[in-house]
């Protein structure tokens, strides 16, 4: 019984995957190519990404640029976020999510809006990478118990760095303090990350994020979080993800996945 519906989930997820792969492909060829400078992904991507994965990365939005993310996840769980930025290297946002949206049991809701504001306070030059510091209250995953899977990253300062390598390829890495952190011993946290582009419209992201600060919630070692991105073209970018690729996770059996969607304009 246990194989078998170890097999349905894998097969729903293939399936999943496929029917969105397929849908992107779909909205990419209804795309004017006019439009294709909103992407976040791949060599023809102009927006600056904003997050490898789950973790801040030092991209800010252009002044007078708004995005719109939607993350849908397990547990009939779904998370908006939204950010402007009304000044060149400013941005801020609001986010709110929670679980068990669907079906006929207790929804779960955070009970105060993640908060995102970021400054960056070094451009990249050839030699030197960006570098930002900035505040993020919104954690990640399934919430559930008062708290998401993974914790905010908090107050946190991220640095990047652009190569031109069988197209585009960019470094990632950060200090973090986060603030929901419980008990009396409190650590900071540090992460790295890549993306690669893949063609004019695709992005390949990795992460690892050691969750120092979180020991409660993993058995060993910390996250291995993979994405592909996706420009589809008219503003949006579809992302999906695998967090926790190893399993280190509490109660984690399989990969988690998720889908997300950005939508980037003006105002």
């Amino acid at each position: 019984m246990m194989r078998r519906a170890i097999l349905f989930q894998r097969t729903s997820i293939y399936a999943a995957c496929a029917t969105a792969i397929a849908m992107m492909l779909l909205f990419q060829s209804l795309s004017p190519s006019s439009l294709q400078a909103q992407i976040s992904a791949g060599e023809q991507a102009v927006v600056e990404s904003r997050y490898i994965v789950d973790m801040p990365t030092a991209g800010v939005l252009a002044r007078a640029k708004f995005s719109v993310d939607g993350y849908l996840f397990g547990d009939s769980g779904a998370m908006l976020e939204f950010n402007a930025s009304p000044f060149t290297n400013l941005m801020l946002g609001l986010s709110f999510g929670g679980s068990g949206f669907l079906g006929n049991g207790g929804v779960s809701i955070q009970a105060l809006p993640g908060f995102h504001a970021r400054f960056r306070f070094f451009d990249e030059t050839l030699t030197v990478p960006a570098i930002t510091l900035g505040l993020s209250t919104q954690g990640r995953g399934a919430f559930g118990g008062g708290r998401f899977e993974t914790q905010s990253p908090g107050i946190f300062i991220a640095a990047s760095k652009n190569f031109s390598f069988l197209g585009a390829f960019a470094l990632h890495g950060g200090i973090c303090y986060s603030l929901e952190q419980q008990g009396t011993e409190r650590l900071p946290n540090a992460y790295i990350g890549f993306e690669k582009t893949i063609g004019s419209i695709v992005t390949l992201t990795a992460e690892y994020n050691p969750c120092i600060d979180d020991a409660p919630m993993r058995l060993r070692g910390g996250l291995l979080n993979l994405g592909l991105r996706i420009g589809t073209g008219r503003g949006f970018t579809v992302e999906l993800q695998a967090r926790d690729i190893f399993r280190h996770l509490r109660g984690a059996t399989l990969p988690y996945r998720l889908v997300r969607v950005e939508f980037v304009g003006a105002f």
